[in-house]
């Protein structure tokens, strides 16, 4: 109950923000920019999307690989767009809904041990993070450099830098000196002092030895996979920079860099979808860009009506699997054995 409370609360502040957004730029403003993107262009941007996607795919294939799992690219890819539908809708992005879940349907779907599956996720997820750590920490500093910013907005963008540097580098650091990094982050914040906590710390410790021999044994995947991180999420920038040029912008791939990476900000609110902090931001950012506000909103409607035709087949393979939607969101735990309950599951 308290999680479908959460959710309706957060649904709706988003809903707010994306009424005021609207109501501010004007929507006759975001139709006739929107309107100039033909069917044509939408469909050369889901080409390089699923393109974007179907790299990363592999780049978690060579992972499982890694771990003794050479499994198929229609093995992987149901995991993965699973993952991708419950992380959208649940507040917050990338808080681990997602990720349990893409671990869990890799278990059912083609027999990779939960544990296992849930190593490759994470090791896959760092991936994404340390491709973004350098674009992050320039275009915050670009910013700061080139824009007139409140105090508030510089404070928000050096916290938000500050600790992304801090833990990815930490993460580096201890994983390839052998040692526990999500451990050392418990014990750090006390909350091995949590009984639910300490009752699962041996099994996080053996679930950290699989990150750990990865990075140790396998450099050369490591390598290969960072490769696969550039390549996938420059044809993710190729993209937006596509859609900017579509909407009659003068934009560099700068731009695209810039509009990325800043964006990520609004992922952080606790928002299901980050419905209307996307909007928002998209219209701030442009703004700052010297882009028309209302550009920077008919972008993140374009950008998420692709993100939305990944979600409608994300569900459609948690039905197939037998899992109801609202269970997914609202009723995932963790029990003991370290494997996501859901509820009226078909075995």
């Amino acid at each position: 109950m308290k999680k479908i409370i959460f959710f309706v609360i957060a649904g709706v502040v988003g809903i707010a923000l994306l009424v005021g957004v609207l109501h501010t730029v004007g929507l006759s403003s975001i139709w006739n920019t929107i309107s100039e993107f033909s069917f044509a262009k939408w469909f050369f941007i889901l080409f390089l999307y699923a393109l974007s996607f179907f790299v990363l795919q592999y780049r978690w294939k060579l992972i499982l690989k890694s771990q003794g799992y050479d499994l198929t690219m229609a093995k992987t890819f149901p995991a993965k767009i699973v993952g991708f539908a419950v992380d959208y809708f649940t507040p917050s992005p990338n808080a681990g809904f997602g990720e349990t879940f893409r671990a869990y349907v890799l278990k059912r779907d083609a027999g990779v041990p939960f544990k296992e599956g849930l190593a490759s996720v994470v090791i896959d997820k760092v991936m994404d993070f340390s491709f973004a750590l350098p674009f992050l920490i320039f275009s915050i500093f670009y910013a700061l450099i080139k824009f007139t910013l409140s105090w508030k907005i510089v404070a928000l963008l050096l916290l938000v830098s500050i600790l992304f540097i801090f833990f990815i580098l930490l993460f580096y650091y201890r994983t390839l000196r052998s040692q526990s990094f999500f451990g050392s982050i418990i014990r750090l914040f006390r909350l091995h002092r949590l009984s639910f906590i300490e009752r699962v710390m041996e099994k996080i410790g053996q679930f950290e030895l699989i990150i750990i021999r990865f990075f140790r044994d396998h450099r050369r995947t490591l390598m290969y996979s960072l490769l696969l991180s550039f390549i996938g999420n420059a044809i993710t920038l190729m993209a937006m920079w596509m859609i900017m040029i579509f909407l009659g912008l003068d934009a560099t791939f700068l731009h695209a860099i810039l509009v990325s990476t800043l964006m990520v900000i609004t992922f952080l609110l606790p928002i299901p979808g980050s419905l209307g902090s996307t909007e928002t931001g998209g219209a701030l950012i442009f703004n700052l860009l010297g882009f028309p506000a209302g550009s920077g909103v008919a972008f993140t409607l374009i950008f998420r009506s692709v993100d939305f035709l990944k979600v409608i087949v994300g569900f459609l393979f948690l039905s197939h699997f037998g899992m109801r939607v609202s269970e997914s969101l609202f009723k995932r735990s963790i029990p003991g054995n370290g494997e996501p309950k859901i509820h009226d599951v078909h075995e």
